[in-house]
């Protein structure tokens, strides 16, 4: 059962001490500048949103990692 603060987080639950933007979830996730794709709560997000778009408890998040390759 998934605590009251918890997002999902990648199709499992994630706790999350208080609201963040999806830049400071990036940063929690040492994520932070990495190439990524965003989904939250269905919507795929441009990276320039990433500071303005807040993830709260109950949200659905989705990061995907890019990797080159060849």
């Amino acid at each position: 059962m998934a605590a009251q603060n918890d997002i999902t987080l990648n199709g499992a639950p994630y706790g999350l001490a208080e609201p963040c933007s999806v830049s400071r979830l990036l940063e929690l996730l040492n994520m932070n500048g990495a190439p990524v794709v965003v989904e939250h709560n269905g919507s795929a997000l441009l990276p320039q949103d990433f500071p303005a778009v807040t993830v709260a408890p109950g949200d659905r998040v989705e990061i995907v990692s890019i990797v080159a390759g060849g």
